[in-house]
């Protein structure tokens, strides 16, 4: 919840104004939610002395778009809503696997066995996992895949 909802209309209209003054002139109107915008916000709470969190950007830039005739018509205040956010994730993940599996051998050093296994061995498949554990795993790429409003 962002702590500006309380705010009087005065302020939410000085707020809006210079919004639309310096998006207009250094921002980016296309995409309102932007790295370039962000700054133009915070830039305009610091003026003021106050300091913003990710709720109150939220907030802000909801307000931005709720009121493109703030200056004629009696400001809307933005609802908190609730979304349920389905991302997909894609990564590589390191797995060990143990393996156990019987071995008819002539040889009896079994370092010897252990060579001749990684020479010529080949169906490690045909045994019976015994252990898995996943060691290492790093995100490639992210994407939100569904969003659901709740409330």
């Amino acid at each position: 919840m962002s702590k500006l909802e309380k705010l009087p209309e005065k302020n939410f209209k000085f707020i809006l104004k210079r919004m639309y003054d310096d998006i207009d002139r250094f921002g980016r109107n296309g995409d309102l939610i932007s790295h370039a915008n962000q700054k133009i916000i915070k830039d305009i709470f610091d003026d003021i002395g106050i300091s913003i969190d990710q709720d109150d950007l939220g907030f802000i830039l909801a307000l931005y778009k709720l009121n493109p005739n703030f200056a004629t018509e009696k400001i809307k205040i933005p609802e908190l809503h609730t979304y349920e956010v389905i991302t997909k994730r894609y990564a590589n993940v390191s797995i060990r696997e143990y393996w156990k599996n019987e071995v008819n051998s002539y040889f009896e050093d079994e370092d010897d066995v252990n060579d001749f296994i990684s020479w010529f061995g080949d169906d490690w498949w045909e045994g019976e996992m015994i252990d898995r554990e996943d060691y290492d795993e790093e995100t490639t790429d992210t994407d939100i895949d569904k969003i659901n409003k709740l409330t």
